[in-house]
């Protein structure tokens, strides 16, 4: 309860996350020229990052799925390098590469959904969504690129309004009394 309190105390960041959210969504939308090369840097670090998790769990992760792991870490790196290379010069190859590496983690997802119980329809869903979006991407490549740099306007968008959302709710929370919440009690009374 305690954190709880604490977070509703800070709800001002969760507010100011909101409107940076909207802010960047909108500038996403009215100048996708610039987002696109934004978002490969971006894009290109976030596959990076994938790519490093996705060999960590290869090695240390489920016996019976690190070749999958491995397959996706690999393609996830090579991917982030290329983003990396050439963001604005080669905003083609970055929709071709997002879309095999949507492809690939489609089908590896989908094979993994097989795999386990817990959340196999939602993990199901996820790996029928990567694959259906790589496959639309590749289909047309050309009108991905400004589609990609508007879906990532609107996506900032609805995220910086459910930002908004519950920093509001955060400091209602906190105006109701969520300040008035006991400290743990650290030591046995003598």
């Amino acid at each position: 309860m305690a954190d709880v309190a604490q977070l509703a105390k800070e709800w001002w960041l969760l507010a100011v996350l909101g409107i940076v959210s909207l802010v960047c969504g909108v500038l996403a939308i009215v100048y996708p020229d610039v987002t696109l090369l934004a978002v490969g840097i971006i894009f290109g670090f976030y596959l990076l990052m994938a790519g490093i998790f996705e060999l960590v769990d290869a090695i240390v992760g489920d016996p019976a799925s690190r070749a999958l792991s491995a397959l996706i870490g690999v393609v996830a790196l090579l991917a982030g390098l290329i983003c990396l290379r050439r963001p604005g010069d080669s905003l083609l190859a970055l929709i071709v590469v997002l879309g095999a590496y949507l492809i690939v983690t489609g089908v590896v997802r989908l094979l993994r959904a097989f795999a386990s119980v817990e959340y196999r329809g939602l993990a199901l869903l996820g790996a029928v969504i990567d694959l259906i979006l790589g496959i639309l991407i590749l289909s047309w490549p050309d009108e991905s690129l400004v589609t990609l740099a508007v879906f990532f306007g609107i996506s900032l968008i609805f995220r910086g309004v459910f930002a908004l959302i519950a920093a509001f709710q955060l400091r209602k929370l906190h105006k109701e009394g969520g300040s008035d919440v006991a400290p743990p009690i650290t030591a046995a009374p003598a």
